[in-house]
């Protein structure tokens, strides 16, 4: 597939970027879930995650989308847009939304605690990314500089 005549490269960092976003909708909904509201009564964890899922389904339409790019320099902004939602979804679960005051319950030991090293993850996975395409641009730029002196 040709876009704006440049082939479209897929990345380990583009696989694992969309795996990591995967995951992590998949961990809100079954393995780290907020506390279930039963009736009348909906905890105030229970919308927090709602916006972590919300938020979860973003970053794999970014993941999806990143992948079939194939400008390095949009690609990069996309990394910094991936940090960014990251950062925002660390801050959502006790500091924006309010969980449980129980120590105990699930959202402040499991929701919580795995947002944190989900979004670390893809945090990471998107700077060593944005790197790659930083070096990339930085060697093109030496590669014409070195071109038209010589010409």
């Amino acid at each position: 597939m040709i876009i704006n005549n440049k082939k479209i490269k897929i990345a380990i960092t583009d696989i694992i970027l969309l795996v990591c976003s995967s995951l992590y909708f998949i961990g809100i909904k079954n393995w780290f879930p907020v506390c279930k509201g039963s009736g009348d009564m909906v905890m105030s964890c229970h919308w927090a995650g709602e916006v972590l899922s919300a938020l979860s389904v973003l970053l794999i339409v970014l993941s999806f989308i990143h992948m079939f790019i194939p400008d390095e320099k949009i690609k990069s902004g996309m990394d910094i847009a991936f940090a960014g939602i990251a950062v925002l979804s660390v801050m959502i679960p006790g500091n924006i939304v309010s969980l449980c005051k129980s120590s105990e319950m699930m959202c402040r030991n499991g929701t919580s605690v795995w947002t944190m090293i989900f979004m670390i993850m893809l945090c990471l996975i998107a700077a060593a990314d944005l790197f790659i395409y930083l070096q990339s641009a930085s060697g093109k730029k030496h590669k014409r500089k070195a071109q038209g002196e010589s010409v």
